[in-house]
């Protein structure tokens, strides 16, 4: 059995504070961690009531815990995200005790896009001047408790703060909504269980039944939970009935999107009989790579290396990202060697496997989007999105809005799993529509097959509430191919036994790897380049300095960052001492120098 290192150690000795703050390193071994103070307390668990809540921000996380222990925690604990343990213990059972108006609460999922919805309720609950409700998060409070809100107003931007009518009218949106359809993000639960765990009333109660159902509380990712997430946690250990381990690195702070900024992290260490045990030494990044992290950590510092490791930091530059991607792809190596190649943005992922496509003009038909937006997602392999957006355009259709109950259904006489069958139908079916035609072509045919399908569910033309009829707008007479991605047989070349994927930094957050590809696409303008944006000190800039941290720090082996040529010049002037860190060559010299003898030594080292 493991061993517990001279910095694991102190977090589990025996008598423990009331509260342990584990400020955990990449890699430093928190998960096992967990799962051995899980461990320990299940052995004497007997002798106390109720169950352990262990959380953390991301699915992923918790399916790491589950893998860490071994099993599955039955009843009466819990494993899961922080947001479904808020909407399962606060807010659905005690949201109408302390806000009786407030509809039966629906927490909708991020990957059903609702930020793309039109109506969410029978009476219409459009977006506030142009401004989609679930697309607006809380991020903070004033001095006099009102909740700040943000939103992005394009993608590639950071969260803007709403001000003047704007804010007030999201406010007024936002309360409508949850009265009118109850339809919740996983923001506004968030803020919904902070305000009732502070209900002038009831909130004492509810903290203490929450405390009582749940006397050891263990957070994992802490630093990404955003200011209500946080504000919740605080207020469950408030009282002393709550023991927890609250474990998290604000250098890894990445959800900045969903209102996680590094700084709540300190709001933690003033909670009464909280200790603090640092674990700031990495036990997966070899030196060459801790060498690297240590110059983008956003706190400072240097990151304590895994002496036992071997492995390179090389930083590749060349023209073509995705064919060199590509070849480095299939140069990998065998079986054993876990490489992930991951990329900042969805985007750049999307490029990188060859199913990109131009971006959509405004079809002025919210139907044939969801469609479209479906079709897309299908072909880029992300088929829970997918299915979810061509739900969205057969509900707009017959319902004249998104987001039907399966309550709402089986009144009107509908079975909840036909129309779902009926949603992965349409999308499987216009998939493989006939693509040899102009944009309004195959809109025309998608809209006919869609209306078709709805016919034989009892919905009519005259009774359908949305038109499935294109417009011919902006690209109308342009090949829709342009707008659907195509694979690229020359993209997709990894022989078929390399355990490999690309995606994204937040996907990968807590993996390790053997071999960590970090491809860094040429940006659209200088002022974005990494070589200003990873040292920059605004704002809006340091978030992209964590995520390269985070990115890098992945391997227990060799890390590979690719960067343009003209970046990697801007980098050579600006950065030298980061670039010195490194192993620079041309994709040719990487590939002849990693990977030649590659396999039998990553073999051995695993």
């Amino acid at each position: 059995m493991r061993q517990a290192t001279n910095q694991q150690e102190p977090a589990l000795a025996r008598p423990t504070p009331r509260v342990r703050i584990v400020r955990a390193a990449p890699g430093s071994g928190k998960t096992w961690l967990v799962a051995e103070i899980i461990r320990q307390e299940e052995a004497d668990w007997a002798k106390t009531p109720g169950g352990i809540a262990a959380l953390s921000f991301t699915r992923v996380g918790g399916d790491e815990i589950r893998k860490a222990i071994g099993r599955d925690l039955g009843h009466p604990h819990f494993v899961g995200t922080i947001d479904s343990f808020l909407f399962r213990y606060v807010v659905r059972p005690f949201v109408h005790r302390c806000f009786p108006k407030l509809a039966a609460p629906r927490l909708i999922p991020a990957d059903w896009a609702p930020h793309h919805w039109k109506k969410y309720s029978e009476d219409g609950g459009a977006a506030v001047k142009g401004i989609n409700l679930f697309g607006c998060v809380f991020i903070g409070e004033e001095e006099n408790g009102r909740a700040i809100i943000a939103r992005k107003p394009h993608p590639a931007l950071p969260l803007q703060r709403l001000t003047g009518e704007e804010l007030e009218a999201v406010r007024e949106g936002k309360w409508r909504m949850w009265q009118r359809s109850g339809c919740l993000s996983h923001s506004d639960a968030a803020k919904l269980a902070s305000m009732i765990l502070e209900h002038q009333r009831l909130g004492g109660a509810v903290v203490e039944e929450v405390a009582r159902r749940f006397p050891l509380i263990i957070v994992d990712e802490l630093q990404d939970t955003g200011y209500f997430l946080g504000k919740c946690i605080l207020k469950l250990f408030q009282g002393s009935a709550v023991r927890g381990v609250l474990v998290g690195d604000p250098d890894q702070t990445i959800y900045e999107f969903t209102g996680a900024c590094p700084s709540l992290f300190d709001r933690f260490e003033t909670i009464e009989g909280a200790a603090q045990f640092p674990m700031p030494d990495t036990l997966r990044c070899p030196p060459s790579v801790a060498a690297i992290a240590s110059q983008l950590r956003d706190s400072g510092g240097m990151l304590g290396p895994a002496g036992d490791r071997v492995g390179r930091a090389i930083l590749v530059h060349g023209a073509d990202m995705t064919a060199d991607v590509a070849r480095l792809i299939a140069a990998a190596g065998p079986r054993s060697l876990k490489m992930k190649v991951i990329a900042r943005q969805n985007a750049t992922v999307d490029i990188l496997m060859g199913r990109s496509a131009s971006p959509l003009p405004k079809l002025h038909c919210p139907a044939l989007s969801h469609m479209h937006r479906a079709i897309v997602l299908f072909r880029q392999g992300r088929q829970v999105p997918a299915l979810a957006a061509a739900r969205a355009a057969i509900d707009v259709v017959a319902f004249g809005r998104e987001g039907m109950k399966d309550s709402e259904l089986t009144e009107r006489g509908l079975d909840p799993e036909r129309w779902k069958r009926l949603a992965l139908d349409c999308l499987l079916r216009l998939n493989s529509a006939p693509t040899d035609g102009t944009l309004y072509d195959w809109q025309s045919t998608i809209g006919d097959d869609i209306g078709r399908k709805l016919d034989g569910f009892g919905f009519t033309q005259t009774d359908q509430k949305a038109s499935l009829k294109p417009q011919k707008r902006k690209g109308w007479d342009r090949p829709c191919l342009e707008y659907l991605p195509q694979a690229r047989p020359e993209v997709n070349c990894e022989p078929k036994d390399i355990r490999t994927a690309v995606t994204t930094v937040h996907a990968v957050k807590g993996e390790t790897h053997d071999l960590t590809l970090f491809v860094v696409p040429d940006p659209h303008r200088k002022a974005d380049c990494p070589s200003v944006v990873w040292w920059s000190q605004s704002e809006d800039d340091r978030e992209e300095r964590r995520i390269a941290y985070v990115a890098v720090t992945r391997t227990q082996h060799d890390l590979v960052v690719w960067v343009s040529d003209p970046c990697f010049a801007r980098l050579r002037d600006r950065r030298k001492t980061f670039v010195d860190a490194f192993e620079c060559m041309t994709i040719d010299a990487c590939i002849a120098s990693l990977f030649a003898g590659r396999h039998a030594k990553c073999a051995g080292a695993a």
